[in-house]
Formats: C-alpha cells, structure tokens, sequence
C-alpha cells in the first residue's frame, strides 16, 4: 500500500498486523498471476478454460483481473483446467511480533499437458514442479 494513502486512512504500516495482512494479499496475488502465466505458457484461451471449468470466459476474465477475492473452490477450479493443483499449508504465527508463517505452494502436474521444463513458472522434478510463493513473507 502506498504510504500516503495508508496515512490518509489511518492505516499503521509498521503495525504486525497490517504487514501479515499485506503479506497475505501478496501471496494471493502471485497465486493468481501464477495460474494465469501457466495458462499462457500451455497456450489456453480463457473461452478454453472456461469451457474446462464450465463457466463462461467473462468469468475466467474476471477471475484473471487482479484485485478480485475468489473463492478457494473457484481456484482449484481454474487450476485443474491448467493442468495445476494448488496445496496450503497453515501454520500458527510464533507470536504478536511474528509475521505469519502461513505458505501457499503451487505444484504443476504436467498430465495431460506438454511438458514445460525450463519455464521460468515451474521446475520439474520427477514429472511435478513446484513454485513456493512464501518468497520473502516470513
């Protein structure tokens, strides 16, 4: 968050809280521009995707438009029409003071898709990459 606009509305940008909730909103972010950057690596249109998911391609897009809040079914949804399956971890905070240790961790199975090794969004490790988003929140 821009700092003036946090002063202006009050907002504490040093407070523990309000820096693991903008961790938070981070990672949720990569998460999506990770799905949607495998989407474009495997060449799938959003109207395929779609038709996948059995929505309709304004949904893909509003679902690819940063800034938007999906649910967590709406996620594995997209994720298994690109061929991702996306896993949590929760773990409890060490304290107040702590920046949360929550991770969300996207593994790509390649089944059924070309192979992407080399990609800059995925490793490929026995068949299945993985890109761990905890990338300096901790």
């Amino acid at each position: 968050m821009d700092p003036q606009v946090a002063e202006l509305l009050g907002i504490d940008l040093t407070d523990p809280d309000v820096q693991r909730e903008n961790a938070a909103i981070d990672r949720d972010m990569r998460l999506i521009e990770t799905l949607v950057a495998i989407r474009k690596q495997r060449g799938l249109t959003q109207a395929e995707v779609a038709e996948r998911m059995g929505r309709s391609q304004p949904a893909v897009s509003d679902f690819e438009r940063l800034g938007g809040d999906p649910h967590l079914s709406t996620i594995r949804r997209y994720a298994l029409a690109v061929g991702a399956e996306v896993v949590h971890i929760v773990s409890a905070s060490g304290g107040a003071a702590t920046t949360s240790s929550t991770v969300s961790r996207l593994c790509v199975h390649p089944v059924g898709f070309p192979e992407n090794a080399g990609s800059p969004q995925a490793s490929t490790t026995s068949g299945t990459g993985s890109l761990d988003l905890r990338q300096a929140t901790r």
